[in-house]
Formats: structure tokens, C-alpha cells, sequence
């Protein structure tokens, strides 16, 4: 039955109201299913994407503040790298190295009785390189050749010492003394991949080390 205004005008006040109610309930339904609950999702989901960039802008500011820090450190490391380096001998002054070595020790007043350099050990940037002693002298004579050996602008390292066979001659105990003194060989080819790495740096805006 079609529904016209001579109709509503015959409905008591009651269904009247009851008319009204469920017509506004209509409206405010579609207008919740239409127009809030979609808008109210979109906001929800603009609220957790702006709490994600909020999370994100702190990581990089944070990133950001560090960065000045990061690059020092880097830096610094790199200059360390470079200082060890410089201190490490290449193949070509390897024999004067030693020959030095073994001046040292006769300049201590030792005798030589072995002086063999073993088979080179192969590490990431550079080689060590160690040589078999064995010398007789005074204990000072050992103490004499391993502090000169120490104070070496290259590293130079003894281990493994061992003495035995004490005894006196010329009026002075002698022992006979046994270590091994290990060199480092730098290995060429860490230069040039030391120089594209500071290339990579630089070009990353990594300051260069200073030298």
C-alpha cells in the first residue's frame, strides 16, 4: 500500500512518533554505515601510520645525532689501522730486518748458535714471520739483545724463551737461551684494499683519517 500524505495525516500521534523514530533511526543507521564508521576507520588507520613515521622520524634523528660520532670512531679506527700498518714491514725490507736482529744479538755480547726464520703463517692483512734463536751469553747479554729488539721501529715480538745449561766460563756464567722471534710481513695487496675502502668512505661522506 503506497503511502501518501492523506494517510500520515490519519495516524494518531503515537504512530505518528513511532514514524519519525524509525525514520531518523533510518537516517542516522546509513549515515553510521555510509559516512562515520568508514570515516572512523580511515582515522584509525591514519593514527597507526602516523605512529609508525613518528617511530621512524626518531630513529633517524637519533641516527642522525649519532652520525658525527660514527664517523670520529671510524675514523679514528682507520688512523689506528694505518698506524699498525706503518709498522709492519713489507717483503722487501724483511732481510734487513733480521740481518738487523742478528746484530743486535752480537752487539749484546751473544754467540749465535741457530738463527733460522720458519715457514711464514698468513693472517687477513699481513704475515707472520718467525725465526728460531738460540744464543749463549750472560743473562744480561739476553736481557741487553731483548730490550734492543724491543725498542725496534718494527714490531718484533720473542716468545717461547727457554734457558738451560748454566755455566761458568771466563769468570761469568753463561746459559745457553732458546725463543722465537716473530716479524710481521704487511701483505701488499691490503694497501690497495685499504685505499678503495677509504675511496667508499669518502664518497659516503666518511672523512678521510688524517695522518
Amino acid at each position: 500500500m503506497a503511502i501518501t500524505l492523506g494517510t500520515i495525516v490519519k495516524l494518531t500521534k503515537s504512530q505518528k512518533i513511532l514514524g519519525l523514530a524509525v525514520v531518523l533511526a533510518i537516517i542516522v543507521g546509513l549515515y553510521a554505515y555510509l559516512f562515520y564508521l568508514p570515516a572512523s576507520a580511515e582515522k584509525e588507520k591514519k593514527k597507526i601510520e602516523m605512529g609508525r613515521q613518528e617511530m621512524q622520524l626518531r630513529e633517524l634523528r637519533t641516527i642522525a645525532a649519532n652520525m658525527k660520532g660514527f664517523r670520529a670512531e671510524s675514523a679514528k679506527l682507520r688512523e689506528e689501522l694505518e698506524l699498525a700498518m706503518a709498522q709492519l714491514p713489507t717483503s722487501k725490507e724483511i732481510p734487513s730486518l733480521l740481518a738487523n736482529i742478528s746484530n743486535l744479538g752480537k752487539e749484546a755480547g751473544l754467540e749465535f748458535l741457530l738463527f733460522r726464520p720458519a715457514p711464514e703463517v698468513n693472517r687477513e692483512f699481513y704475515a707472520e714471520i718467525p725465526v728460531e734463536i738460540k744464543v749463549t751469553g750472560t743473562y744480561n747479554d739476553v736481557a741487553i739483545f731483548f730490550d734492543k729488539v724491543g725498542k725496534l721501529p718494527r714490531i718484533v715480538n720473542i716468545s717461547g724463551v727457554s734457558m738451560e745449561g748454566a755455566k761458568e766460563a771466563l769468570g761469568r756464567w753463561e746459559v745457553t737461551t732458546s725463543c722465537t722471534a716473530t716479524t710481521f710481513k704487511f701483505i701488499e695487496k691490503a694497501t690497495t684494499d685499504l685505499a678503495k675502502d677509504k675511496k667508499v668512505e669518502e664518497k659516503k661522506g666518511v672523512p678521510p683519517s688524517k695522518k
